[in-house]
């Protein structure tokens, strides 16, 4: 890199460095506040009666307190007992598959008796592309799916999950909804308790609570202990909406936690597995527009990010919670969850006690949606915008265009200086070959002599690059916003053709897969973007005598460099793609009037030249 390049990248971390401390210091983010945990475990009195050591099996008692016949308790996960449900004819259960469907204003609910889990949480005012609502559960399409968000297991998460019919029963005020279902157990000593999975759903909010209660009616522990956990609660085995594929640009699925008053990232790739104990705010699964949250108690959990693959060609991704042994007679723990788009407005609200119907604050859950912390702010700036553009005409097709166009205007007179710039350097090209030819042996001589050609030409070296790179910042800006600008996805632009701006258009799918390259379908704005960029390089090709450039260095910018644009943006989403057109097309435009602009004044220059012979 020489040093034109170098000063030039320099100045445009100053300029991207300086914004970020523009920001802090007239917008400063808020210092975040310790971390507030919600419900704490609620604790009856310890219980007195001896337990068997681990792995010796216990027979169900009947009601009088003698051992069912039959009823043998099966192997737990660790190689002891596990608890044993209540027959039917010793209280009743509901029937097995039951599905039970309720709604609020923001979700479409649909438990399911088996467990006492969710089968679909779906979104009311979010929609897939074919105009199905959103669901955040996102289950393998034969159905073998080993488990289900919001299901219980006894022990460790490796344990197989309840699936015993429960028994429901709803209470509402028409504001807040309770679902509990409940199921009566034997524990491996034989010691009888309630399972109780209480939910609470309010009309207007995204966040929801499960309450988690074992309760023994003697006031007797139901040693429910193996290997140190007495159940474990998982949401997973992942959430939407349905993807093609985690490419990481149009889908991703990943993991955060807020703990140490930050966001911190687990690092777990899919098909891996890992445990973290230690105290968190919250745990979740990030998908590109949508999340699952899970807001755990006071308990000291041991907390399990799981991408292990069970079922061929579904990814999964799970978060469980696994509990300690119990130690009382009754113990409830509550969770929080949210399962919605991930907007920071929305987010930012459990911030404030008086902004939510929990009355959660501190919780900084907006922490999950991320920014790059070197254009973070450009992209703010340009998405305010955007936005501004949307308001004026509501389509954010128009705005990403009205927006390209900005952003030429704005640099428009710097590329009227980087253009003269280089035309006076390409007139000095002549002289330079003559000093460097004839001081080739005293470079320090030559460098000082072409400095003062430049001093006394009025010229800076500079002038010509540095316009173009201090345009990178807000390429990689406008790169990450129209990458991840929630409000495009699902965005109208051209009805039959381009329908959603976050995803990748189509006006042909193969229906194989293209080697190598994996295009599954034929893009038309690709295609379109390449011809346009190809056009801009043949009018912004540098002319000249003096032209360092090579032939083969020449056709490499013209041709070969669009051609790997078109790889890289091929399946991107056409909201990027169409501004990466839009510039190539201003851009186009723009340099056909700086050469005629320069072409009327070399006419002019020779005019007056002849006039004076």
């Amino acid at each position: 890199m020489d040093k034109k390049t170098l000063l030039a990248v320099v100045f445009s971390v100053v300029i991207i460095v300086g914004g970020m401390l523009l920001q802090q210091t007239f917008f400063p983010a808020k210092k975040p506040a310790a971390a507030t945990t919600t419900q704490q475990t609620t604790t009856q009195q310890p219980a007195q009666g001896q337990q068997p050591a681990q792995g010796q099996a216990a027979a169900a008692p009947a009601a009088g307190g003698q051992a069912t016949t039959g009823q043998a308790a099966a192997q737990g996960p660790t190689g002891g007992v596990t608890p044993v449900p209540v027959d039917a004819s010793q209280g009743g259960s509901p029937t097995a598959g039951q599905v039970v469907v309720r709604e609020t204003d923001l979700y479409r609910l649909s438990f399911t008796a088996d467990g006492g889990t969710l089968s679909s949480v779906q979104l009311k005012r979010f929609k897939n592309v074919n105009g199905t609502l959103v669901d955040m559960v996102l289950l393998p399409k034969d159905g073998k799916s080993a488990d289900l968000p919001f299901g219980i297991s006894f022990g460790d998460h490796k344990a197989a999950q309840l699936k015993e019919p429960f028994a429901l029963r709803e209470t509402s005020d028409g504001t807040q909804s309770v679902f509990e279902f409940s199921k009566a157990y034997f524990s491996p000593t034989g010691v009888p308790f309630t399972l109780r999975k209480a939910y609470v759903f309010y009309r207007d909010e995204y966040l929801f609570e499960l309450r988690v209660t074992i309760e023994n009616s003697v006031n007797d522990v139901p040693a429910l202990d193996f290997g140190g956990y007495s159940y474990s609660l998982s949401i997973g085995p992942q959430i939407g909406p349905p993807y093609h594929k985690l490419d990481g640009r149009n889908e991703l699925r990943s993991y955060a936690y807020w703990a140490d008053a930050k966001r911190q990232d687990p690092r777990v790739g899919m098909g891996a597995m890992k445990e973290l104990d230690k105290r968190v705010t919250w745990a979740g699964i990030v998908g590109k527009y949508f999340t699952a949250i899970a807001v755990p108690d006071a308990t000291q959990y041991r907390l399990v990010f799981d991408s292990r693959k069970l079922v061929d060609g579904f990814d999964r991704s799970v978060v469980s919670f696994q509990r300690p042994a119990l130690k009382s007679a009754k113990s409830t723990d509550a969770f929080r969850f949210y399962m919605g788009p991930m907007k920071k407005d929305i987010l930012a609200r459990y911030n404030s006690a008086d902004k939510n119907r929990f009355a959660v604050s501190d919780l900084h859950a907006d922490g999950v949606v991320t920014s790059s912390i070197l254009i973070g702010w450009l992209a703010q700036l340009l998405q305010w915008v955007l936005e501004f553009f949307y308001l004026l005409i509501p389509n954010y097709g128009v705005a990403i265009i009205l927006l390209t166009l900005f952003t030429k205007v704005v640099f428009l007179p710097m590329t009227f200086k980087s253009s003269e710039s280089t035309a006076k350097m390409a007139a000095l090209n002549p002289k330079m070959a003559e000093i460097r030819a004839r001081l080739k042996d005293k470079p320090e001589k030559m460098n000082q002599e072409i400095a003062a050609l430049y001093k006394r030409e009025k010229v800076s070296p500079l002038s010509g690059c540095l316009p173009l790179l201090l345009q990178l910042p807000i390429f990689f800006a406008l790169y990450n916003l129209l990458s991840t600008h929630f409000a495009l996805r699902g965005a109208l632009f051209i009805p039959g053709w381009i329908p959603d701006l976050a995803a990748p258009e189509s006006v042909l799918d193969f229906g194989f897969t293209i080697p190598l390259v994996n295009w599954t379908s034929l893009r038309l704005l690709p295609l379109i973007m390449l011809g346009t960029q190809l056009l801009s390089g043949k009018f912004t090709q540098p002319t000249g005598a003096g032209q360092q450039q090579s032939g083969a260095q020449m056709k490499l910018m013209t041709y070969a460099l669009p051609i790997v644009f078109l790889f890289i943006l091929y399946d991107m989403p056409s909201g990027l793609v169409l501004y990466w057109t839009v510039q190539n097309i201003l851009s186009t435009a723009q340099q056909m009037y700086i050469n005629h602009r320069k072409k009327v004044k070399d006419a002019q220059v020779g005019a007056a030249v002849a006039v004076k012979k």
